[in-house]
């Protein structure tokens, strides 16, 4: 089993990870092996909740890498805190075994500077921060996972890589269902989530290259799916992200929160909000009070450092320079390239179906995005598909009559005032964070099949093979 390396002592919102994180993941590897070697090694346990130990904490604390933590029906109040490399946390029933933080505990189950924790077939809700978090992790899997009702994310994945979120229901949360930050390459796969009723379905900051969101299910959210560059986590700009074979929409929530990327992303089915090089492929996106897809650069006031230079690009995010600014950059741009929008449906967006935009006193005929077989009746600008086609020259029959200028599409230039407006909800509405979840597919043969260290996605999804959902 191989597990990647992480660089000690990265700066992300949560501070400074230690060295001993970085020493335990490149162990991973080892100590699972050994616990399954026949070279009188000891072999991967059982450890159940309650009938070995009496909390899952307690459980998760006597556990060996390799080992299973099977857990029995039943409400457990409690934040688990894993520290020990490839586990596996269980539930014998997802809709039974419920972690509940009664509203006040911070996380469910957090995950911190250890490689190899898998978490599957239970229930996770009412914590004030987040149902799920992995940090400063190398191979995590979250599997037929519910999370629901917790305060910012239903799970957050931070400054983590080979990793798969696979049969995931997430609602409720006040930012994002589904928070992925600070990798790139990612490896990272995210097949057959539902996010419903969150301020975001799914957030992507600077997440990237081998990150595939698909085969999934974003509605009822203020906006659905977001990939976004920012100076305030490492590994800018966001770039290299496939969205493909999704159900999209409508997002079109009014009383949750979605932040500064408002000025792109808000009632927006997939908005790529200073992205580069993303792929946005056969989804079926419908019923967008704004935008069905849309492209378009982020102007960052207040930016904490400068844009990366194009030669870091392309490598690994933990090698490239980190120059936080001495001051506040009065604005950053990000600019918004090399994006393909292909082979989706949407339909009855109420600003536009597809969109792509340029910032102010900007050109987005220069931008490099493409578009290409999709079925939509509106574009911004008008006739896009036939000024920007993807892979070649526009058919005959199709040359477009107008220009970029016809129904363009430009990022409103705001000020502080007017961006904080942005993160104001309507108040004369409650905010309803949608009924418990009905209940959800169980792990197949949950108690028969072994624990299996989280080493990450074994093949990246086969995106051309994904067709348009029903």
């Amino acid at each position: 089993m191989t597990v990647a390396v992480l660089r000690a002592g990265v700066i992300g919102r949560r501070g400074v990870v230690g060295a001993l994180g970085a020493v335990l993941v490149v162990l991973v590897a080892g100590a699972v092996a050994a616990c399954s070697s026949g070279d009188g090694a000891a072999e991967a346990r059982t450890l159940e909740v309650p009938a070995d130990h009496p909390t899952v904490q307690d459980a998760v604390d006597a556990a060996r890498p390799g080992d299973l933590v099977l857990v029995a029906p039943g409400v457990y109040r409690e934040s688990v805190l894993v520290v020990t490399p490839g586990i596996t946390i269980r539930g014998t029933d997802r809709n039974a075994v419920v972690l509940d933080g009664r509203g006040g505990l911070p996380v469910g189950v957090r995950v911190v500077d250890t490689g190899g924790v898998a978490v599957e077939n239970l229930t996770v809700r009412n914590y004030a921060d987040s149902g799920l978090e992995w940090v400063d992790a190398a191979g995590f899997r979250a599997s037929h996972v519910t999370a629901y009702d917790n305060g910012e994310r239903g799970i957050d994945v931070f400054d983590s890589v080979d990793g798969v979120v696979e049969q995931v229901w997430t609602s409720g949360s006040g930012e994002a269902g589904l928070h992925v930050s600070q990798c790139d390459p990612c490896r990272v796969v995210v097949d057959g989530l539902t996010s419903v009723d969150n301020g975001i379905g799914v957030l992507a900051v600077n997440a990237g290259r081998d990150l595939q969101i698909v085969r999934s299910t974003v509605r009822s959210n203020r906006a659905g799916i977001v990939l976004h560059s920012t100076s305030y986590s490492l590994c800018s700009p966001q770039q290299g992200a496939v969205v493909a074979g999704n159900v999209i929409g409508p997002n079109d929530r009014r009383d949750l929160p979605v932040g500064e990327i408002a000025i792109v992303a808000d009632n927006s089915g997939v908005a790529v909000v200073g992205g580069r090089g993303n792929t946005v492929r056969a989804n079926r996106i419908t019923g967008q009070p704004s935008f069905g897809v849309v492209v378009a650069p982020y102007p960052e006031l207040d930016a904490a450092a400068p844009l990366p230079e194009e030669t870091e690009l392309t490598r690994d995010c933990r090698t490239r320079a980190f120059i936080p600014s001495s001051g506040r950059i009065v604005v950053t741009v990000w600019p918004a390239t090399d994006n393909r929008i292909e082979d989706n449906v949407v339909s009855g967006s109420g600003r536009a179906d597809l969109a792509v935009g340029a910032a102010v006193g900007g050109d987005a005929s220069r931008s490099g995005n493409c578009a290409s077989g999709n079925e939509a009746a509106v574009t911004r600008p008008a006739q896009l598909q036939s000024l920007a086609p993807c892979d070649g020259p526009v058919p005959d029959g199709q040359v477009p009559t107008v220009d970029w200028g016809v129904d363009a599409y430009t990022v409103p230039d705001l000020d502080r005032d007017e961006r904080d407006e942005l993160l104001e909800v309507d108040d004369e509405v409650e905010p309803r964070r949608g009924p418990v979840p009905p209940p959800q597919p169980q792990l197949p043969r949950v108690t028969e099949v072994p624990a299996s260290p989280a080493g990450g996605p074994t093949t990246t999804v086969d995106v051309g093979g994904i067709g348009l959902p029903d």
